[in-house]
């Protein structure tokens, strides 16, 4: 009975931190914040200088649309809409 008391302790450990690992896969993951049909060359410089600004990192693909991190888009919206 101890062995298996001594093994389920790390395993049920090694699950949750495999878990969260995953979770924060997710929000690491590159959304759209804003399509490039809906906005002006102007509009878009604006808003790539205010992301840069605030620290939010950000790609472009190649359609130009403007894609940011899942975990940022709070903060992108409330700054920069």
């Amino acid at each position: 009975m101890k062995k298996k008391e001594l093994f389920f302790i790390p395993f049920v450990t090694l699950v949750t931190l495999m878990s969260l690992g995953a979770c924060a896969d997710e929000e690491s993951e590159f959304i759209i914040f804003r399509d490039h049909e809906n906005m002006s060359e102007i509009s878009r410089d604006y808003l790539l200088n205010c992301l840069d600004d605030r620290g939010i990192e950000f790609k472009l693909d190649s359609q130009k649309n403007i894609l940011i991190q899942k975990r940022d888009n709070d903060m992108a919206v409330a700054s920069c809409s």
